[in-house]
C-alpha cells in the first residue's frame, strides 16, 4: 500500500521549499524516509529509493532489474556503477552493479548474476518482485568519460563474465546517440547458457557494418556463435596489429583485468579497465603473514586483524557493519580516517602511514593501527 500523503510529497522538499518546510515541522528526515519505506512509498527526504518495475531473466543466472527511482537521484551515465542496498535477515548489506540496458524515461536497468555464495545476488533473484522497494546510491565511476563523445576512434571492447554489463551499456549509449560502431566485442564466458545480452549484441553486429562481436567459452556444445580460446599472447598480438589506434576497454574480474593490462596496456591510444573484483597481491609464502592489533575508536573494539585480508572483511568478521558499497575500491562508500598505523593500498601498493582516508575494502594491516570507526 502506498500512502497517498507520501506519494504527494516525493520530491516535495527539492521542489516547494515552504512546503517542504512544514513537512519538516512535522517528522524528522529520518522519521520520514522510515514511513515512507513502511508504507511502500519511494518518497524520500535525500535518499534515493526505487521502485521494481521489471524483471528480465538474461542467462541462466542471470537477471536484469528495471527500477523506477525518485527524483533524488542524480544525473546517470553509460558505464557508471551504482550501490543497492537490501535489508536480509534483519540486516542491510550493499552491493555495487553496473548500469546496463538503456531504459526509458528515469527508469534504470541493472543486471545482477547469480553468485553461489553471493547473500544480495541470491536475495535478488529469489526474493525481489516487482513492485518492490529499493535503496539506491548517486551513481558513481568514470569509465566513460570522454569515450562516448570522441567517434573517431575504433574501439576495442573486453568483457568477462559480468563484465559485459558496463560494456554492453556503454556500446548501446553509443550506438543509440547516433554513433557508428567500428572496432570488435570480445567477450568471454565459462559456460554457453551464461552469455548475456545476445540479440542486442548481434543487433548492434549487423547494423554497424565495421564493429564485431566475437565470443569466447570453455564449452561450446549447442553455441555455433562461440570459439575456444582465451586472451593469451598470441590474440593479443592479432588484436594490437588489428586495431593499432584504438580506445581499449577491459572489464571483468580482478584476474582478468590484469592480464588485458599487461597484454594490451600499450597498444592503441588509450586502455581503460575495470575490475569488479580487486585483482590483489598474492602472498605465497605462509611465513609472510602477520597479525596486527586493529583498535576501533568509535566502537570501542581491539581485533586482531591479519595482513593477508582486507580490513573490511575482517571487520565484518567481528559482526560490525562498516558502511561500503562496491567492495572494489571504486566508490568510496567505505573510506574512514586512519588515526596511527600503517595500511597497504592493494590496488595501487601505496602504504599510508600515520593519519589520513583509508578505504576498508583494498586495504589491508601493516602495522598496529588506529580506525576512527
Amino acid at each position: 500500500m502506498t500512502s497517498p500523503f507520501l506519494s504527494s510529497t516525493e520530491g516535495l522538499i527539492a521542489r516547494k521549499p515552504v512546503l517542504g518546510g512544514l513537512v519538516a515541522a512535522l517528522m524528522t528526515e529520518g522519521q520520514y524516509d522510515f514511513w515512507s519505506r513502511e508504507l511502500g512509498s519511494t518518497a524520500a527526504w535525500r535518499r534515493v529509493f526505487a521502485r521494481v518495475v521489471a524483471a528480465q531473466r538474461e542467462a541462466a543466472d542471470t537477471l536484469t532489474l528495471t527500477l523506477r527511482p525518485n527524483r533524488n537521484l542524480g544525473p546517470v551515465s553509460a558505464g557508471q556503477h551504482l550501490t543497492l542496498s537490501a535489508d536480509i535477515a534483519g540486516r542491510r548489506h550493499c552491493r555495487s552493479y553496473s548500469l546496463s540496458r538503456l531504459a526509458s524515461g528515469r527508469d534504470i536497468c541493472l543486471t545482477v548474476r547469480r553468485e553461489p555464495e553471493g547473500l544480495v545476488s541470491n536475495f535478488l533473484h529469489d526474493h525481489v518482485q516487482v513492485g518492490d522497494v529499493l535503496e539506491l546510491s548517486q551513481p558513481y565511476g568514470d569509465l566513460a568519460t570522454g569515450l562516448l563523445s570522441d567517434a573517431t576512434r575504433p574501439l576495442l571492447m573486453l568483457a568477462a563474465g559480468s563484465g559485459i554489463t558496463a560494456i554492453y551499456n556503454l556500446l548501446a549509449s553509443m550506438a543509440a546517440s547516433g554513433r557508428s560502431l567500428q572496432g570488435e566485442l570480445l567477450y568471454w564466458e565459462k559456460q554457453p547458457d551464461r552469455f548475456c545480452f545476445t540479440e542486442e549484441l548481434n543487433r548492434l553486429q549487423a547494423e554497424h557494418a565495421g564493429f564485431r562481436v566475437s565470443r569466447f567459452c570453455n564449452a561450446i556444445e549447442g553455441r555455433e556463435d562461440a570459439e575456444r580460446g582465451r586472451l593469451d599472447a598470441a590474440l593479443a598480438a592479432r588484436l594490437a596489429g588489428a586495431y593499432p589506434a584504438a580506445s581499449i576497454v577491459a572489464c571483468g574480474g580482478g584476474a582478468f583485468v590484469t592480464a588485458a593490462r599487461e597484454l594490451l596496456g600499450g597498444v592503441g591510444k588509450e586502455f581503460r579497465a575495470e575490475a569488479f573484483t580487486p585483482s590483489f597481491a598474492t602472498i605465497d609464502d605462509e611465513t609472510d603473514e602477520q597479525f596486527y592489533e586493529l583498535v576501533l575508536r568509535r566502537s570501542g573494539k581491539t581485533l586482531r586483524v591479519s595482513s593477508r585480508q582486507s580490513l573490511l572483511e575482517q571487520i565484518e568478521d567481528a559482526g560490525l557493519s562498516p558502511e561500503h558499497g562496491c567492495r572494489m575500491g571504486i566508490c568510496n562508500s567505505c573510506s574512514c580516517q586512519q588515526r596511527g598505523g600503517e595500511s597497504v593500498n592493494e590496488l595501487s601498493g601505496a602504504a599510508l602511514r600515520g593519519q589520513g582516508a583509508v578505504r576498508l575494502c583494498v586495504s589491508r594491516a601493516n602495522s598496529d593501527l588506529e580506525l576512527d570507526l
